[in-house]
């Protein structure tokens, strides 16, 4: 951005330049760095959004100048110094920030999120009983999500890395009070099981197959063939459902080929509202 376009957004718009710092560095004792999901900004900021018709919870786009790298987050409290803007160490990192790099902020209204796709990077996350309740409980942290980025979801003393594939309308979108579908990728330490040996062939001793004959030299009657046993139905058992990661469930039988197997359930999301 240049500076002339930053002095044509700040006539109708909140775009400003601070010095990042850690939000460690806030001295209020209630700001946890590792589960902060939000900025804090100086009161000046509040005074300039407060003349402005934004929408509430209030999501901001912060950039690094240098490379480009932006993502977007919500903001808890105005209480930096002036001029500075403190910022959750887990998205310096991510927008490759140092202490006093200069950032640029921009108020952003972002649609509601409508799907998004999550990747897991251990396994142990197909072990949470109840992924719904723990997305709605986290995600309540968080205002809004940026396609490419990693966040952090706890369950008790457990904390898992989900990376966020895709969302839905836009590459951001707000996760605060809206319908959306989940669905999870391949975790990235998922590994596909070894091959099972096949099984030996059995070996059936050979039979008799020379010709039957008599003392006194008379032909033997031979028995008659059994008759051809009437061929049965084609098609046959199914392998067992089970969990699948990233393919389609199993489709049942059709009508009059007798009752349908159950779907084989695969590590996927389903529509629910996160709150």
């Amino acid at each position: 951005m240049d500076f002339d376009e930053y002095l044509r957004l700040q006539q109708s718009s909140f775009v400003q330049y601070y010095r990042c710092l850690p939000t460690s560095y806030v001295n209020n004792g209630h700001i946890d760095e590792d589960g902060n999901k939000g900025v804090v900004m100086p009161p000046s900021a509040l005074d300039r959004l407060s003349s402005l018709e934004i929408e509430f919870p209030m999501k901001f786009r912060i950039q690094n100048p240098a490379t480009g790298r932006a993502s977007h987050i919500g903001v808890l409290e105005f209480v930096a110094e002036e001029g500075f803007i403190h910022i959750p160490a887990w998205l310096m990192t991510r927008l490759g920030l140092a202490e006093h790099d200069l950032v640029l902020v921009q108020q952003k209204a972002l649609p509601k999120a409508t799907f998004l796709k999550l990747q897991a990077h251990t396994m142990d996350f197909t072990l949470v009983s109840n992924p719904r309740e723990l997305l709605e409980y986290n995600f309540h942290k968080y205002a809004c999500l940026t396609a490419g980025e990693t966040i952090t979801v706890t369950e008790g003393d457990k904390r898992f890395y989900l990376d966020v594939v895709e969302t839905k309308p836009e590459d951001a979108v707000c996760v605060i009070e809206t319908d959306c579908e989940v669905d999870f990728a391949t975790p990235l330490d998922y590994v596909d099981p070894p091959p099972q040996p096949a099984a030996p062939a059995e070996t059936v001793p050979s039979q008799f197959t020379g010709v039957a004959g008599r003392m006194d030299g008379k032909p033997v009657e031979q028995p008659k063939p059994p008759a051809p046993a009437s061929r049965a139905a084609p098609g046959g058992s199914k392998p067992k459902g089970g969990l699948r990661f990233g393919g389609g469930a199993s489709k049942g039988k059709q009508e009059g080929g007798g009752a349908k197997e159950p779907e084989q359930q695969k590590f996927t999301g389903t529509p629910y509202s996160l709150q």
